[in-house]
């Protein structure tokens, strides 16, 4: 099902906490496909461009701050890897997204980790949020969702149940629709 879905998106994003301890690939390889974009977001420059999910620099984005000069990125560059600056000492997502959208990117898979995901959906910038449960229990892992929290019940995070599918293997996936908070994002 994530290999179809990654199919289905125009990018797969994570963080750089992901990219370094995964060094994940984001292809789609169980399902015929073409691979979306693969999109790390790092403030500090931490992710190493020879990181699987760099394989196709042409398909790879690095998402980092304006503090970088052209020195510093190029490393990524010189091998082809997109990069796009947004924000000064962290990474402004909400730029970073409406740069992605003025490039075609619009179906973002957000696979983690927990302080990205909880960043875009406290910002409002999350339509779904897909939970699969599995039967089994492996690693200590991190929450889904790492952050600050909400401030009060009014700025409380909502979610509306849309579907439950029980798949094979006793697996169980939910589909959240966010109903608060919502932004609208640029346009393209």
């Amino acid at each position: 099902m994530l290999h179809s879905l990654r199919y289905w998106s125009d990018a797969v994003l994570i963080g750089a906490n992901t990219a370094v301890k995964d060094d994940p690939r984001l292809t789609v390889r169980l399902v015929e496909g073409v691979s979306p974009y693969r999109i790390v977001v790092s403030s500090s420059l931490r992710v190493d461009p020879t990181h699987r999910l760099f394989s196709v620099p042409e398909k790879s984005i690095l998402m980092t701050t304006e503090r970088w000069n052209e020195a510093h990125l190029k490393k990524y560059t010189l091998r082809g890897i997109g990069v796009i600056q947004a924000g000064l000492d962290r990474v402004d997502l909400y730029k970073g997204l409406c740069e992605l959208r003025k490039r075609g990117i619009k179906k973002i898979l957000v696979e983690g980790g927990g302080r990205i995901n909880y960043s875009l959906i406290s910002m409002g910038l999350v339509d779904e949020v897909w939970v699969t449960i599995a039967p089994e229990v492996f690693g200590s892992g991190v929450s889904v969702f790492q952050g600050e929290g909400v401030d009060g019940f009014m700025n409380k995070i909502e979610l509306a149940l849309m579907e439950v599918k029980m798949l094979c293997g006793g697996w169980i996936n939910l589909r959240y629709n966010v109903v608060k908070p919502k932004k609208v994002l640029c346009r393209a």
